[in-house]
């Protein structure tokens, strides 16, 4: 474990252990789907050439109705194991590591001290395990199902002390000096609700970070809902319950917002990096209107930082 002191803390790498052993993730998934090691092996070379595709699979031969909130939709979190292969693959895309990298350098800027860290809707546990290595206290909560229990292996090989809850509800109020939520709230019925829920398990200065990438309603996303769409790009969803933008990376991945009461004044200097977070931000929001995806310009790259094909 990394404790912290007064001086800058050296971090764990964001392609976190185990991400750089496919043989340890292949037989681990293996155990859990009950697939044989070669079935798993095609699927994570599948997924890092396509991502999402066992997930769009599954979807379709359930005859589910895409970007539409039901109680099968829910079922389908909890009983397919596409997202096991799905986010193996997103914690090792090149993106993915440059996000779970800029949290540890400014977490680690931010205090010298371990926080209370709550990991909410954290699928395969990584980026849990990532703070951890990094000495903070972290709580880890998903929903029932294959990640899940590959988290819970996950934190058991590595060592370190993660709590686990089962259940959404005995989670601590005001309890937490940060919660990451991310890719999270773009698959929830009721985005203002969970955020209510997120500044209720912040203490009053503590912050969430959030990554939702509303925006993203196609044929790759399937459980990405339409009706959230409408949330692109909008800080109110967040300052209506309390949390203010403080920081953050340009293309709003992640965002940091504080909490903060009635009483509390909000800075009233200027901070042209603030103001270009928001700027994108009305960026993001009209773009979604007119094109769907505002970074439509940029094109997709699933680059996987070590390929299952690769001999370890």
């Amino acid at each position: 474990m990394i404790f912290f002191t007064d001086q800058r803390v050296s971090l764990p790498s964001p392609l976190v252990k185990p991400l750089d052993d496919n043989n340890w993730i292949i037989n681990l998934i293996a155990e859990i789907t009950h697939e044989s090691v070669e079935t798993v092996r095609h699927n994570l070379e599948e997924e890092e050439i396509n991502l999402g595709r066992k997930q769009i699979r599954d979807f379709h031969e359930q005859g589910l109705l895409p970007h539409v909130w039901s109680e099968e939709m829910s079922e389908f979190y909890k009983n397919t194991d596409a997202f096991l292969y799905n986010l193996v693959a997103w914690n090792r895309n090149h993106i993915k590591l440059q996000m779970r990298d800029w949290i540890g350098k400014y977490l680690s800027r931010e205090k010298s001290s371990p926080l209370d860290i709550l990991c909410l809707g954290d699928g395969l546990g990584i980026d849990t395990l990532y703070l951890a290595q990094a000495g903070h206290h972290v709580t880890y909560y998903d929903v029932p199902g294959y990640t899940e229990t590959f988290a819970r292996r996950l934190f058991k090989d590595s060592g370190l002390a993660v709590s686990i809850v089962n259940d959404i509800q005995a989670i601590s109020k005001e309890a937490y000096d940060v919660v990451l939520c991310l890719d999270v709230l773009e698959h929830v019925s009721d985005p203002p609700s969970f955020v209510a829920e997120i500044a209720g398990y912040l203490r009053f200065g503590g912050k969430a970070i959030i990554h939702a990438p509303f925006y993203l309603v196609n044929e790759n996303y399937l459980t990405h809902l339409k009706s959230n769409q409408k949330y692109s790009g909008r800080l109110s969803l967040f300052t209506k319950q309390g949390l203010h933008l403080v920081d953050g990376q340009l293309g709003w991945n992640p965002i940091v917002l504080r909490k903060i009461d009635q009483k509390t004044q909000l800075p009233t200097r200027w901070n042209l990096h603030l103001w270009s977070i928001q700027l994108i931000g009305l960026y993001i929001a009209i773009s979604t209107r007119i094109w769907g995806n505002p970074f439509f310009w940029i094109i997709p790259n699933n680059r996987s930082m070590l390929k299952i094909g690769s001999k370890k």
